[in-house]
């Protein structure tokens, strides 16, 4: 179907959008407002109204994860209105839910130095001023001021690390809500009950008293719909996100109910009236009781404060992406579709409700109110739209996929119409107990007017272009594998428990294996250099770095070891990080000046490769890039024996040496048998003077090369069972070694996971993430494990279409199940090993992605056809975007 790519980086885990959501509807409430609702109800009897309004709002839920699952595209009722109302609807539904979102934001900002006021009385210093009765102070405004811009810098800085200030608040709400309730169960005492249980003295003034409760509860629950508008940077299944959703819904249900019934387990009638007409916060006074300690108090206190900063936290993130969607529409101005280059947030409506946040306690809490008060009948306003949007589009786009998929959808979307519009009425009606005053009126009226405004201009000047909508291109594939996923969890099974899948091969097998590659492995192998060197030469070129072989007595060792074994040596050590063709050339000369017989290498993958180049060189004339890229052919070169330090590269295994041209920044390999090695000592004591960041890199390295050559489309058997038994080693230790957890095994088994690495590459070739890394170290000598970090993520994404079978194959050694678990699990791992990191954290700019992908097509064309997905010139720089 037509449509655009996301923009958006998919970084939402389950957990983040369930924080998220539950965060945004506990906020502060139920710190403040429980008195209330017990005098109002009683303690029964406002639980059972909270759940009654959680009744109310699940079934607005309900619509809302449907419609959600079916058009996961930022903006969330923006697109749902838009596709069922069309654009005047989606511009009324949109602009509410905008000035819902806005007002919370500004209200927190105010709330929170309020709140610090309850822990600290003097903390409020130097008056300034006083507007609609409420005392304005410098040390107030400063506070404000401060939090406002951080929370605002943490959403600009990414959505992750929204999520990630989320998550901890969020648990240190949890966590103090859980030791009031706790407590209160074993401090508290039935008999306190007595006279509170219910307010009333007949069933029908109970019944009325309960439903006083209700109809205030939706107002709590609002926050739950800030996942549509995000649903673009969710990396969760479709059917999940409706899941998660209405589970957020019933948790906040849960929460406010038992902290309810918690305080007036805790404290009888006459001290919950006695606490109201004192500090008004009964919750932390019943939490001071429970614990017999009024350190327990602020202790609760701070934890509404982290109720506070959550709301905040996530009405931010929604209000900025309804605004982008709009301006995406050309609804407002289309400055706030802008998104960040490197954090892909969108910047400039987070600029805007930052400064207003930031602006908004200069007016004052009481003026915040009445603004928060339109705002929540703006929610309420787009809450009904929204239910009605889902009846309209069940009759509308009947054949629309729906992941989660709503059963009874007539009684569920009349009901939620019916509640969400029973919340719009209760702000109408005067004397209804929700009733604007007319001050509110006079801000939502405002508010209204500035969008007709909005509308009026943005239509005269985008003309055609307003209220356009382009769908967010949904693969097919992936909508019909969740639909399919129960199907597919269990064939994942049935491939993990039964033999191997017979129809995997649909032709004849048939190949041709060769590797003469002589491997001496194992610890202290390192001391047989000068025996196992000796029948390959009389003088060796000891090739190796500019300090860190000399630095670890490793050289000493290998040349005492040639020099006892009879041989002469010569030190040729000007070798960097991605080798130059330069450099390799020099070398040859040098080898050829000193009549040097046989090459010994000893060091990493750069080390390894120029030293093969140098062994090529010696005794081939010409220009070596005639050779690389196939003008030339010779299957002649010195001897070689090659002493790997760093686990990764695999260089050790097979007959490639990766230089890069300094000339055109050209990054590809010379291939061919001559310069497989005669004999590669594999010490695994070797490895152990690495560097943490260089072990991670080089470890990662190791793991791409067998990923790729087993989903390379000319892998094979041999390499299949070689490369499947080193990605389980590396999956098992690496991390282990890393965190320096790593045992003498460890090292062994990663180390030889590395060798295995490099040899079945030399056989099955690499794909993609190599194909792409190499223009970009080529470029910027970027380090090589960091670029493939920075790459293989997006690459799995885009490639695992290409062969479920083994990309999920390889998610099950991970942990995961199937194919498109593979790519979050990697993630992980990145983040266990530091490796967490963007093309443009190593310096590449979105200006350098036409000529790496260009270049990619000249040098990496074998790797490009090897991919199970082949893609264009074109799609190659899309992944690079999204890997920017």
């Amino acid at each position: 179907m037509a449509g655009k790519k996301s923009e958006f980086d998919k970084v939402f885990s389950a957990w983040d959008i369930l924080v998220i959501a539950f965060g945004a509807m506990i906020g502060w409430g139920w710190v403040v407002s429980s008195g209330d609702w017990i005098t109002r109800g009683g303690v029964i009897g406002a639980a059972i109204g909270f759940a009654l309004g959680g009744v109310m709002v699940f079934f607005v839920g309900l619509t809302y994860a449907e419609l959600t699952a079916a058009m996961p595209q930022c903006g969330g009722e923006h697109v749902f209105s838009y596709k069922a109302m069309g654009p005047i609807g989606s511009y009324i539904c949109t602009w509410a839910i905008v000035l819902g979102y806005v007002s919370v934001v500004c209200f927190e900002a105010c709330a929170l130095p309020t709140i610090i006021t309850y822990i600290y009385p003097k903390f409020l210093q130097g008056y300034l001023y006083t507007v609609a009765g409420f005392d304005i102070y410098a040390s107030w405004l400063a506070v404000a001021i401060i939090v406002a811009i951080f929370i605002t810098y943490i959403n600009i800085k990414g959505a992750k690390t929204a999520a990630l200030l989320q998550t901890i608040l969020t648990v240190v709400i949890g966590g103090v809500g859980i030791l009031l309730i706790v407590a209160s169960v074993v401090t508290g005492d039935a008999s306190n009950l007595d006279g509170q249980m219910f307010n009333g003295d007949s069933t029908g003034e109970i019944f009325k008293t309960i439903l006083r409760v209700a109809v205030t509860t939706p107002f709590f629950f609002i926050g739950f719909d800030v996942i549509p508008q995000a649903a673009e940077e969710i990396n969760v299944p479709l059917k999940k996100i409706g899941k998660i959703m209405i589970l957020s819904i019933v948790l906040a249900v849960l929460f406010y109910a038992l902290i309810i019934i918690g305080v007036g387990y805790v404290m009888n009638s006459s001290e919950v009236a006695a606490s109201m007409d004192g500090s008004g916060l009964v919750t932390a006074d019943a939490m001071a009781k429970a614990f017999n300690s009024s350190i327990m108090s602020k202790v609760l206190i701070v934890g509404g404060m982290c109720g506070i900063v959550t709301s905040w936290n996530s009405f931010l993130i929604g209000g900025s992406r309804a605004m982008y969607s709009m301006a995406e529409s050309y609804m407002i101005p289309k400055t706030f579709a802008k998104l960040h280059k490197k954090h892909k947030t969108p910047v400039n409506a987070l600029y805007l409700i930052g400064f207003l946040s930031v602006l908004a306690p200069l007016a004052g809490r009481k003026m915040l109110v009445w603004i928060v008060d339109a705002g929540n009948f703006g929610c309420c306003l787009a809450y009904c739209m929204v239910s009605l949007s889902f009846l309209i589009l069940r009759k509308k786009a009947p054949d629309m996929k729906r992941p989660y998929k709503v059963k009874h959808y007539k009684i569920v979307g009349a009901l939620a119409v019916l509640m969400s519009g029973f919340m719009v009425v209760m702000y109408i009606v005067p004397n209804s107990g929700s009733a604007l005053v007319w001050q509110e009126w006079a801000m939502a009226g405002g508010w209204s007017l500035l969008g007709v405004v909005f509308f009026i201009i943005c239509k005269l000047k985008y003309k055609e272009k307003f209220a356009s909508h382009v769908d967010v291109l949904i693969d097919d594939e992936i909508v019909d594998e969740e639909e399919n996923r129960e199907e597919e969890v269990k064939a994942a099974i049935e491939l993990v428990m039964a033999e191997e899948d017979e129809t995997k091969f649909v032709q004849p097998i048939a190949f041709n294996y060769n590797l003469p590659v002589n491997i001496a492995f194992g610890t202290g192998k390192v001391a047989q250099t000068g025996e196992l060197t000796k029948p390959y030469g009389k003088k060796a070129l000891i090739v190796t770095g500019r300090s860190s072989a000399k630095k670890s007595g490793l050289y000493d060792k290998v040349n005492d070891s040639l020099k006892a074994a009879g041989l002469e040596t010569a030190l040729f050590d000007k070798v960097a990080q991605n080798p130059l063709t330069t450099t390799a050339m020099e070398g040859a000369e040098f080898a050829k000046t000193n009549g040097c017989d046989v090459v010994v290498a000893i060091g990493g993958g750069s080390i390894m490769d120029c030293a093969k180049a140098i062994a090529f060189l010696a005794l081939n004339d010409g220009d070596i890039n005639d050779y690389i890229f196939g003008r030339k052919v010779s299957d002649t070169a010195l001897p070689l024996v090659l002493i790997p330090t760093t686990c990764g590269t695999g260089s050790e295994g097979n007959g490639f040496a990766v230089l890069t041209n300094p000339e055109n920044g050209d990054k590809k390999s010379l291939r061919c048998n001559a310069i497989v090695a005669k004999v590669s000592i594999v010490d695994p004591d070797c490895m152990k003077t690495m560097p943490k960041h260089v072990l991670a890199a080089v470890g990662f390295d190791a793991l791409c090369h067998c990923m790729e050559a087993y989903t390379s489309k000319i892998s094979q058997p041999f390499t299949d069972a070689l490369a499947l038994y080193a990605i389980d080693l590396i999956a098992h230790n690496l991390v282990d070694v890393y965190k320096g957890r790593g045992t003498q095994e460890s090292w062994e088994k990663i180390t030889l996971a590395s060798t295995i690495g490099g040899m079945v590459i030399n056989t099955a070739g690499v794909t993609l993430a190599h194909g792409m890394e190499h223009p970009a170290s080529g470029l910027k000598n970027i380090v090589h494990g960091k670029g493939l970090a920075a790459l293989t993520p997006v690459i799995i994404e885009a490639s695992y279409k290409g062969d479920h079978f083994k990309f999920a194959k390889i998610a099950r050694i991970f942990g995961g199940i199937t194919a498109d678990d593979l790519a979050p699990k990697i993630r992980t791992l990145l983040k266990n090993l530091d490796l967490d990191v963007k093309l443009s954290d190593l310096g590449i700019e979105e200006k350098d992605i036409p000529w790496m992908a260009e270049n990619c097509m000249k040098v990496s064309a074998a790797s490009i056809a090897n991919n199970p997905v082949v893609f264009t010139q074109e799609e190659i720089a899309e992944i690079y975007k999204k890997a920017m």
